[in-house]
């Protein structure tokens, strides 16, 4: 992890100081590979089901690492494009930086599905699928 740049969020109030949660952090990272299982499992007959799965397992894994860190995201909007910013605070230098980066998009096509009624293609559930593959294996090897 990226102390420095963490550091940095925490001092600009995008996250915030909280009690490490080492068991909590376990079972997060658990829904969040169950997550990316169960969009694997309904992409073909659920494209905007899987996206959210896809999503929401990347933002879980995300919380986990953050839980088991003393983080949390700090008060106010934005809630998930600060934990977008995390992801690319704590893992943009390692060999997997890109994953984390890509979660800010796939969380806008996200955005557009839930809220704008926007449709999805079988190109972003799979990239989606792709990023939180990464993402929480990454995440659960840092755990560990």
């Amino acid at each position: 992890m990226t102390h420095a740049h963490v550091d940095e969020l925490v001092a600009a109030g995008v996250l915030r100081r909280n009690r490490p949660d080492a068991e909590a952090a376990e079972r997060e990272l658990a829904m969040a590979k169950q997550h990316v299982a169960s969009s694997r499992l309904i992409s073909a007959v659920d494209s905007a089901g899987a996206l959210a799965l896809a999503y929401d397992a990347t933002r879980k894994a995300l919380e986990a690492h953050m839980r088991a860190n003393g983080l949390r995201v700090g008060s106010g909007e934005g809630g998930h494009a600060k934990l977008a910013r995390y992801g690319v605070a704590a893992f943009g230098d390692n060999a997997a930086g890109e994953h984390f980066r890509m979660f800010d998009r796939v969380r806008r096509v996200r955005n557009s599905v839930q809220y704008d009624a926007f449709g999805v293609e079988d190109a972003d559930v799979a990239f989606a699928l792709e990023q939180a593959e990464a993402i929480v294996a990454v995440v659960e090897a840092d755990l560990l």
